[in-house]
């Protein structure tokens, strides 16, 4: 029992101080910041727009709010990067990192608790976002439809399903700021590029991290098409291009979601508890 305890007090411990990391270099605040602009700005077009012309265009709340949350998965990319892209590289680069893991803690309490903290305060951003849908939706239908709930939920897996991939960039990569760097391009272009083959090819593309977040706004769609082809007017040639788009079922979203989350926070734990470190 004195085993188990000693565990979860250095867990409580690795959360606490990881929290206080993001406040003392202003991560936290700076990337709620982004994200309270960035929803205000949307809201305010809309505002701008009138409500009239916002019903018109979007008949239906969820409708509406599937169109709003769509920079999303962009803004939760970003803070899974920020939040979570330096957490182990900093004890693999040496000075303050050698003198942590030489402490008597077991790497996957620290892995444990700086992934909680980062969880938290990511879910606490998104919310902010969240918050800011729910009142424009309120305000130009009146209502809130119950599907909000589920997208709140699946955003929140693709954040920790972010936040996997970026630890797992962190424990690969020595150096913060490449961490960073990579978690970003990768989620940013190479997941959706992987995306778009599918739009070409007729291939779902299942195995894409951001496919499966797609399902954060489909959920909310009311006009919801699993797959559909558009064809492309014949050239001179006679030649027509098919564009394939491809929407995941919210079940099928989560669940690829939740299989990055998975095999990324392993590999991230792996990496993490068999690294050297060095510098």
């Amino acid at each position: 029992m004195a085993a188990v305890t000693s565990d979860l007090s250095q867990l409580r411990t690795a959360f606490r101080y990881q929290l206080r990391s993001y406040l003392r270099t202003w991560r936290f605040v700076g990337l709620m910041a982004f994200v309270a602009v960035v929803s205000a700005a949307i809201l305010a077009v809309q505002l701008h727009r009138g409500v009239a012309v916002v019903t018109t265009n979007n008949p239906t709340s969820s409708g509406y709010l599937s169109s709003y949350l769509s920079f999303l998965g962009d803004a939760v990319i970003i803070t899974g990067a920020f939040l979570g892209g330096d957490a182990l590289a900093i004890d693999l680069s040496g000075g303050p990192g050698y003198l942590m893991l030489a402490q008597p803690v077991r790497r996957s309490t620290l892995l444990a608790g700086r992934f909680l903290a980062a969880t938290v305060a990511g879910v606490a951003i998104g919310l902010v976002y969240y918050a800011f849908s729910a009142a424009a939706v309120q305000y130009f239908y009146g209502n809130v439809p119950v599907a909000l709930l589920y997208s709140i939920g699946l955003a929140a897996l693709f954040l920790v399903a972010v936040l996997a991939v970026a630890f797992f960039f962190s424990s690969f990569f020595r150096t913060a700021v490449i961490s960073i760097v990579a978690s970003i391009l990768i989620l940013l272009i190479g997941f959706p590029l992987v995306t778009a083959v599918g739009t070409l090819t007729g291939t779902e593309p299942w195995f894409s991290l951001d496919y499966g977040s797609q399902a954060i706004t489909s959920v909310l769609n009311p006009n919801f098409v699993h797959e559909s082809v558009m064809h492309t007017p014949a050239g001179r040639r006679g030649i027509s291009i098919a564009i394939y788009n491809f929407s995941p079922y919210p079940w099928e979203g989560a669940v690829i979601m939740a299989a990055y989350l998975v095999s990324f926070l392993v590999l991230a734990y792996l990496m993490y508890r068999y690294k050297e470190v060095k510098g």
